[in-house]
């Protein structure tokens, strides 16, 4: 039972791989920002999460709502709260066959500054 959901997981992975492979392409051939991509199973099936880590927060929010928009993820509204700062949040259960994530995190001394 092991070994079939070894496999499953590695299937979702590969799916996951190909997708990336054409969010990359889409990167260069759009010019749309350069962000961090890990991909897995999700547990229910192929999953890329998208985060993006520009240092400036100006700059990582703009990549966030680039993305968020290339791929038509949904974003949870006005970000997730966090001791005083702001997570954003965005999801997609179907891009390519893929479920998609992105996330930004603006720090609270970010929001001051």
């Amino acid at each position: 039972m092991v070994e079939d959901i070894s496999n499953t997981s590695i299937v979702y992975q590969q799916e996951a791989y190909r997708a990336l492979g054409g969010i990359i392409e889409r990167t260069l051939q759009e010019n749309l920002p350069v962000i961090s991509w890990m991909l897995g199973d999700g547990g229910v099936g192929p999953l890329l999460v998208g985060e993006c880590h520009a240092a400036d927060p100006i700059k990582r929010q703009e990549d966030f709502y680039t993305w968020q928009a290339a791929i038509g993820a949904e974003a949870w509204p006005n970000g997730i709260k966090r001791m005083g700062g702001v997570h954003l949040h965005a999801s997609t259960k179907d891009y390519d066959g893929v479920a998609v994530t992105l996330s930004a995190d603006i720090s609270a001394e970010e929001l001051d500054a």
